[in-house]
C-alpha cells in the first residue's frame, strides 16, 4: 500500500514526465500495429508475385507451339479459303482473252486478218465507220512491226477489240467513230530508242510489258469507244457490255444530244421584271402552241456517246495443297 502511494506523489511530481512517457506508449502501440499490417501485405504481395513467377516458368517451359490440333484447324480454314477462293476465280477467268506469244511476221498477217473481219462485221451490220480505219492499231497499219515483247498483249488488245465491234451491230449502232485502246508499247519504244548515237540503251531504263500478272491477282486494260446511235441502241449496248464472258466495267458514259434546235425556247420568261407580265404570256402562249410530238424527242434523235470502260484479267488459281499461285491458264479458249 505504501509503495501505490509513493508511485502516485512520484507521478504528481513528474506529472509532465508521465505524460511523455504515456505518449509515448500510444504512439510505439500505433506504430507497431501499423508495421504489422504492412509486413503481412508485404507477405501476401509475395506471395502473389512468386506464384507469378512460378506460372511464368511454366508457361515458358510448356512446349506449347507447334500445336498439332491448331495446325490442323488452321490447314483446314486455309483449304476452305482456297476453294472459295478458286470457285470464284474459275467464274471470272472463264473465257477471259489472254496475252499469246507470236513472231512479228506471224503479228502481222494475224492484224490484218482481224481487221478484215471486224470491218466485214460492221459492214453486214451496217454500222458505219471511217474508210479504212484501223481501230486504234494505226502505228502498225502501214507496215511497222511491233517490239517483240510487246506482241502478246498487243495481240490481246486486238483480239479484245474485235469482241467489242462484234456486239456493235447487235446493238443497233448507226456509226463507230473511232476506238482507242490503252497504247503501252510507247513506254517501250521510248526505252529501246538510244539515247545517242552509237549507244545502246541502258538495262536500267527497259520497260516490260504487261504480258502476265506476275503473281498480281488482276490487271486492267483501259479502251474508249464514241459512235452515234439511238436512245434505245445505247441501253442495248451497255448491257452487252455487262454480259460479256470477259470481265467488263463501263467506267464512264458521255452522251451528247446534237439536236439543240428541238429545245423550248422560253428566254422571254428571263427578261426583267418590268417586261414580265407581258413576256411570260407571250412565252406561255409559245409553249402552248408546241405540239406533243416536238416536245417529245428523247429516243427518237441520233445521240452521240462516248463510252469508256475496263477489261480485266485475273490470275491463275492457287494451288490446293501447295498454297502457291498455279500455272498461267492456256490462252487457248479465246
Amino acid at each position: 500500500m505504501l509503495n501505490i502511494l509513493n508511485i502516485l506523489n512520484l507521478l504528481k511530481k513528474y506529472l509532465w514526465l508521465t505524460i511523455g512517457i504515456a505518449l509515448a506508449f500510444v504512439l510505439l502501440a500505433a506504430i507497431g500495429g501499423r508495421l504489422f499490417f504492412v509486413m503481412k501485405s508485404h507477405q501476401k504481395e509475395k506471395q502473389e508475385l512468386n506464384g507469378a513467377k512460378t506460372r511464368l516458368d511454366q508457361l515458358y517451359q510448356r512446349a506449347i507451339f507447334p500445336s498439332e490440333a491448331n495446325i490442323a484447324l488452321q490447314k483446314e480454314k486455309m483449304a476452305d479459303l482456297i476453294d472459295e477462293f478458286n470457285e470464284l476465280n474459275g467464274l471470272l477467268i472463264e473465257d477471259q482473252i489472254l496475252p499469246e506469244e507470236m513472231e512479228a511476221a506471224e503479228f502481222m498477217t494475224f492484224f490484218e486478218n482481224t481487221l478484215r473481219r471486224i470491218r466485214n462485221r460492221l459492214k453486214t451490220g451496217r454500222v458505219a465507220f471511217p474508210e479504212k480505219y484501223t481501230f486504234g492499231f494505226e502505228k502498225y497499219a502501214g507496215g511497222m512491226l511491233p517490239v517483240p515483247m510487246s506482241i502478246p498483249r498487243l495481240v490481246q488488245q486486238l483480239k479484245i477489240i474485235e469482241r467489242i465491234c462484234q456486239i456493235l451491230p447487235d446493238a443497233a449502232i448507226i456509226e463507230l467513230i473511232f476506238i482507242s485502246r490503252e497504247e503501252f508499247e510507247t513506254a517501250v519504244y521510248k526505252a529501246r530508242a538510244p539515247a545517242g548515237r552509237g549507244r545502246a540503251p541502258s538495262a536500267a531504263g527497259a520497260v516490260k510489258p504487261i504480258s502476265s500478272l506476275d503473281g498480281q491477282l488482276y490487271s486492267r486494260q483501259h479502251f474508249k469507244i464514241s459512235f452515234q446511235a439511238s436512245e434505245g441502241s445505247v441501253l442495248d449496248l451497255l448491257n452487252r457490255l455487262a454480259r460479256l464472258p470477259m470481265f467488263t466495267i463501263v467506267t464512264s458514259v458521255e452522251i451528247t444530244n446534237p439536236r439543240i434546235e428541238t429545245s423550248v425556247n422560253l428566254s422571254g420568261w428571263q427578261q426583267p421584271a418590268a417586261n414580265a407580265s407581258k413576256n411570260k404570256a407571250a412565252g406561255k402562249e409559245q409553249a402552248d402552241e408546241i405540239s406533243r410530238d416536238k416536245r417529245i424527242v428523247l429516243g427518237r434523235e441520233e445521240l452521240k456517246v462516248n463510252l469508256e470502260m475496263d477489261v480485266y484479267n485475273f490470275g491463275p488459281p492457287i494451288d490446293f495443297k501447295k498454297g502457291v499461285k498455279g500455272k498461267k491458264p492456256v490462252a487457248g479458249n479465246q
